[in-house]
């Protein structure tokens, strides 16, 4: 709802000393619209805005720890396959079958992602 034009002219109404309440009455908003747009302008977060970023933060945070520990345990047992003497195509395509991302695999064995793609699905 808000464009250039009538951000300046609530910028223009603000310079001339009118008050939020007057500003939102010649543009047909309400005071806290006018208010609230006024602000952001200018530049002020709100502490709820805030908040939301910190608890995305840290959802992201434990859901990439959680993915972290995941590929770990399942980068040991490909591990622990081809030592038990299990194909390494094959034991590498079960690995990202099971969830582990290709570059992941293709780090154990100093690969690419690319290479450890080409591996795991030409076994």
């Amino acid at each position: 709802m808000w464009t250039d034009r009538l951000d300046a002219k609530l910028l223009k109404l603000k310079k001339e000393g009118l008050s939020f309440a007057e500003i939102g009455e010649r543009m047909g908003l309400t005071r806290n619209a006018v208010l609230g747009r006024y602000q952001r302008l200018n530049g002020v977060v709100f502490p709820s805005q805030l908040e939301r970023r910190r608890s995305r933060a840290a959802v992201a945070k434990l859901k990439e720890d959680a993915r972290l520990k995941k590929e770990d345990a399942i980068i040991r047992k490909m591990k622990a396959a081809i030592a038990a003497g299990t194909d390494r195509a094959k034991a590498m395509h079960q690995a990202h079958v099971a969830g582990a991302r290709y570059q992941v695999i293709g780090d154990v064995f100093g690969l690419s992602r690319e290479r450890a793609y080409q591996i795991a699905t030409g076994y």
